[in-house]
């Protein structure tokens, strides 16, 4: 597989900053003045205008999400709670756009992979890598589909873009947002900070109606007709390769079985893991398990009780939609192959149009 090099990224040392002052001051005030937004001032005192430039940038990209929706630029969202395997999904399409181009990928890609899969908190959009736009704009966001509505100034078309949506065991998903919250002092304030150091169970009963509100956020827009892709955190871990080919199906992204053989292989638990040690530094790792089971292990039963039997149901109806979303891609591909359609030739990649309303 031959190397290719990406155009040029570097530019003067001030225009980003000079582009995010003149289109996000107002936006980022506004932002400023939001109680969670408050919580992050702390941070101004030791880690100086980061998260100053962090709010800016949040801002800036607001408004070029929106000018993005009004232009029908092709975007798709990769959404979920905290903890519930988004990240992951990231790596794996980073490695197969980046394949899909000639470039040699490894655990440790090559270029920046929040200019690639969007990171609407810390990059700009703006300075996205341009060559991954064959594959449409794909941003990743932990925000339910209302609130980026309401971010972008209301514009309905928000609903008209797609959302790759994981979804994790409940109080997994919870105790692993508990660790963040040790890992990241003042992710949302710092009282939730010492209360994830007190008391986890304490915690995760606290974030539980948040966690409930996201998913079943989540599946009502699916139920309104909004084009969302479910993926099960745990069946991803089970069946990645299988799991990962759906999805790229599903964002008609070229590939092969040995594209995503070589993906999955690089973004392996244990070599992501051993990735994050070289600059860890003694905090508290960002991949701190890579596997199912962690709310039995640390919350006491009475606690893993009250979660389970609030989720129950959610949980139900997620897996029901999964389910027949699978159903419905299996039928998708056996029409085609009953039609004769032109199938990819063994060794080249693969692409599947999905449908979408961009």
């Amino acid at each position: 597989m031959k190397t290719s090099i990406l155009p040029n990224e570097r530019s003067s040392a001030g225009s980003p900053f000079v582009r995010i002052l003149r289109e996000g001051a107002w936006p980022a005030l506004r932002l400023l003045a939001r109680p969670d937004t408050l919580a992050q001032i702390p941070r101004l005192f030791r880690e100086g205008i980061g998260p100053a430039q962090r709010l800016f940038i949040q801002a800036h990209n607001h408004r070029e999400i929106a000018r993005m929706i009004r232009e029908q630029v092709p975007m798709t969202f990769v959404s979920s709670y905290l903890r519930c395997g988004s990240t992951w999904m990231c790596y794996l399409l980073c490695d197969i756009l980046l394949q899909n181009r000639g470039i040699r990928t490894s655990t440790e890609l090559p270029f920046d992979r929040k200019k690639i899969i969007l990171d609407q908190y810390a990059r700009l959009i703006a300075r996205r890598d341009r060559s991954a736009d064959a594959s449409g704009c794909i941003i990743k966001t932990h925000d339910l589909i209302p609130l980026l509505q309401e971010q972008i100034g209301g514009d309905p078309g928000i609903r008209e873009c797609k959302y790759l949506y994981l979804y994790r065991t409940p109080e997994d998903a919870l105790v692993s947002t508990c660790h963040l919250y040790r890992r990241e002092k003042y992710l949302r304030s710092k009282p939730a900070y010492a209360l994830a150091c007190r008391d986890m169970d304490l915690f995760c009963l606290e974030f539980l109606p948040g966690l409930i509100e996201h998913v079943q956020g989540y599946l009502d827009a699916l139920d309104e007709g909004v084009d969302v892709h479910l993926v099960s955190y745990d069946q991803l871990q089970a069946r990645t390769a299988e799991v990962l080919t759906e999805t790229l199906r599903w964002l008609a992204i070229p590939h092969t079985e040995a594209i995503v053989a070589h993906a999955v292989s690089n973004t392996q638990f244990s070599n992501l893991q051993a990735m994050e040690a070289k600059t860890l530094g003694g905090q508290i790792p960002f991949f701190r398990r890579g596997c199912a089971g962690a709310g039995a292990a640390e919350l006491k039963p009475e606690t893993l009780s009250k979660i389970r039997s609030a989720t129950k149901d959610l949980i139900n109806r997620a897996d029901e939609r999964l389910a027949r979303q699978a159903l419905r891609l299996q039928a998708v591909r056996e029409s085609s192959a009953f039609r004769n359609e032109p199938q990819a030739p063994v060794g080249r990649a693969e692409a599947i149009t999905a449908s979408s309303g961009r």
